[in-house]
């Protein structure tokens, strides 16, 4: 019996996630998959992806921590192997140790104390080697994250199914919100829903045909427009069917940002209880005869009713 390949248009969730409720793709346009058991973990790749307030905060954490570390090595081996460090409390020796370590962390070395004996030489000896290791790493990870495109395109909070020329359509809209000039900007969007086999529950996902798939520049916004012919897999649908069949819309975009040189990308999705019928999105942007068309980017998931 000869295999028969039929093609798919899954965009590689296959075909067993069927659990009712459940997205797969967040609003973030992060996948919605929890991984469980032996993750493989890359320093590089998490301090990278950190927000940039919890990397600031793990690079100041580190360099406390680190220094505190030090200086209580410092007063472990005797305070009195850093000569300039006047007789005084435990609290004054700590920080008088803390603010020595940091000074040979970041290779600054004021003067006022330096080491004596083997042992206080030989820990502020490693405490140069980690600082300058350390400044390296941080600088190169700070340089990474700087350079590193990210998108700021952000979608309509709801989608659409709206008239348009004559028939109904399934719309989500997009802007840029940066100053980034972005060209080459493609669109697509494929929907999936469960299907009840009898026997079983498959996953099926078919790549809606779009009015344009593709802009050249994006200077204002795009209203991504799917037409509902007889060839949709929307046609004659009703909401209360798209909640039935627990349909998702996942939206990927491609795009160039000249300012990086570089593509990036970036994708989110609409359920079925986040498409409205019977509205149209207000227009975001004005025009006069006099001075440069203003685009109002708060107004990116403003709608208004279809008389």
């Amino acid at each position: 019996m000869a295999f028969k390949i039929t093609k798919s248009q899954d965009l590689g969730f296959g075909s067993k996630i069927v659990k009712s409720g459940d997205r797969l793709i967040n609003k973030d346009g992060s996948f919605n998959i929890i991984r469980k058991g032996n993750i493989g973990w890359n320093a590089y790749q998490v301090l990278i992806a950190l927000p940039m307030g919890r990397f600031i905060l793990f690079t100041v954490l580190y360099f406390v921590i680190l220094n505190t570390l030090f200086a209580l090595i410092f007063l472990a081996i005797g305070i009195e192997q850093l000569h300039g460090v006047p007789e005084s409390s435990f609290v004054n020796n700590f920080l008088y140790a803390f603010f020595f370590s940091i000074q040979t962390f970041t290779t600054v070395g004021y003067g006022g104390i330096n080491p004596s004996g083997i042992a206080a030489n030989m820990v502020a000896s490693l405490g140069a080697m980690l600082g300058l290791l350390s400044t390296a790493i941080i600088t190169g990870l700070f340089f990474a994250r700087f350079s590193h495109p990210q998108s700021h395109i952000s979608f309509s909070d709801k989608a659409l199914i709206c008239p348009y020329m004559g028939i109904t359509s399934f719309q989500c809209r997009i802007v840029n919100k940066s100053y980034h000039k972005i060209i080459n900007v493609s669109a697509q969007i494929t929907m999936t829903w469960l299907e009840d086999l009898g026997n079983e529950t498959k996953r099926r996902f078919k790549r809606l045909n779009l009015e344009r798939n593709k802009i050249i520049l994006f200077p204002m916004n795009w209203t991504i427009v799917h037409p509902i012919t007889e060839k949709s897999p929307l046609y004659n649908k009703t909401l209360d069917d798209l909640k039935k069949m627990n349909a998702e819309f996942l939206v990927m975009i491609s795009a160039y940002d000249e300012s990086y040189n570089q593509s990036i990308h970036d994708n989110s999705s609409y359920t079925w209880r986040e498409i409205k019928s019977g509205f149209r999105f207000k227009p975001m942007y004005t025009t006069s005869g006099k001075g440069p068309t203003k685009l109002y980017l708060d107004d990116l998931s403003e709608v208004i009713k279809v008389q």
